[in-house]
Order: structure tokens, then sequence, then C-alpha cells
């Protein structure tokens, strides 16, 4: 934390610009994706594969947009994470084809927990969910909830993925070291089962252990990167 304490100010104006320049780039992509959201729609349909249910006569409408805003935020984590890299790299040693790699890691883990999440999580946590509805309980799902759901899912497990980024910065910037990495191992794989089988909708070990293992994987190769660091 030395290496941000000498100049607070400038750090806060550098933070003020990168949020600026996100959010005004953040609405640019937003609208370009209004042009998008009916295909996207017919793809985030084929996960649960039944018809969902319009509440309100705005629904539709903000559902569209809503899934717009959610796409952009999905799409600019690439652009935050330079961002971010961008901030720090005045600070530290980061520089040049460095913040480049670091971006590009960063795109490659946060797409990769999206996918695994659409392809493994979503289509078993939704299936599982969906066998509860008897003959008096027939599921009746809203669009804009089920688009909560879904983005919300994505953007977690995308976030979660970062974890050896994460655990990279904050081990340049002098917060943590393998060390202290290596004593709270125990506590991680307590904290990565409780939070996996929160996050795992089905009580089964097998989909349990698909959340856990890569999840403590992303934690090993956090240590190896706080090790070079």
């Amino acid at each position: 934390m030395e290496l941000f304490s000498e100049n607070r100010l400038a750090l806060l104006r550098d933070i003020r610009k990168s949020l600026i320049r996100t959010m005004i780039i953040c609405g640019l992509i937003f609208f370009v994706m209004l042009f998008f959201v009916e295909n996207i729609m017919k793809v985030l349909k084929d996960i649960i594969n039944m018809k969902l249910i319009l509440y309100s006569l705005p629904e539709a409408f903000m559902s569209y947009l809503k899934v717009a805003f959610l796409l952009a935020l999905l799409i600019i984590v690439p652009y935050v994470i330079f961002e971010i890299t961008r901030v720090i790299s005045k600070y530290t040693t980061i520089r040049g084809k460095k913040i480049y790699l670091i971006v590009f890691i960063g795109t490659i883990l946060f797409y990769g927990g999206c996918f695994f999440c659409y392809k493994v999580v979503l289509p078993s946590g939704i299936k599982f969910l969906l066998q509860y509805q008897t003959d008096y309980l027939k599921p009746m799902i809203s669009l804009s909830a089920y688009i909560s759901f879904v983005f919300t899912f994505l953007l977690v497990f995308g976030i979660m993925f970062e974890l050896p980024l994460i655990m990279g910065m904050l081990g340049k910037i002098g917060i943590i070291n393998t060390k202290f990495l290596n004593k709270q191992r125990r506590f991680f794989i307590l904290l990565n089962s409780i939070i996996s089988a929160i996050l795992t909708p089905t009580p089964d070990v097998i989909n349990l252990l698909l959340m856990m293992v890569p999840m403590q994987i992303l934690y090993e190769i956090g240590v190896f990167v706080v090790y070079f660091t």
C-alpha cells in the first residue's frame, strides 16, 4: 500500500478519469447492443427451453434494455482490466507489453468463466430447479427475473475466474505474498466449498466438484503468479 500512499490525490484523479472513460465507452456499447438483443434473447431462451412470462406491459421493453446494458458490462470487461492495469502501472514496474499481456490473460479468464457457467453451471442448475414442478406447482418465470438470473451467474463466474489475476495484482502492490497465501490455503478450501455449495444449484457431489476443483486450481495458479511478482 506504500506505493499509493505518497500521492493519493493523483491516484484519485487517475481513477476518476478512468471511470469517466469507462462509463462513456459502456454507454456506446449499450446503444450498439440494442441492435443485437433479439438474437441474444434467442440464445438465452435455448438454455431454459420454455416460454417466459410478462407480468407487466413495459416488462418486455425494459428487459430488452436490461439485456443490452448487461451485455455492455460483459463486453467492456477487457477495457476495465486495461484501465485498472494502466492506473497500477504508474505506481509499479508494469510497463509496455506487460500491460497488454495482463489484459489478454484477464480477458481469457473472464470469458472462460462465463463460458464455463453457460455450458456447465446454468444448464444443469436450471434443469435441477425445474424438477420441483408438480401437478399443482407449475413454473411461470418472468422474462426480467430470468435475465437477471442468467447474467448474475455469468458475471459472478467471470469475476471468480479472474482470481489468479487479482491475486497477482495484489501481490504486485504488496498487499499479499506467498507466505500469507500458503497460510490461508485451508481457509480458502473451506470458503471455496461453501461458495461452491451456494452457487451450485444441484445437490450432487459431481457438480459441486465441477465448481470447487477449477476454483482451487485457479487459487494455486494465483499463488504461483504471486511468487514471481
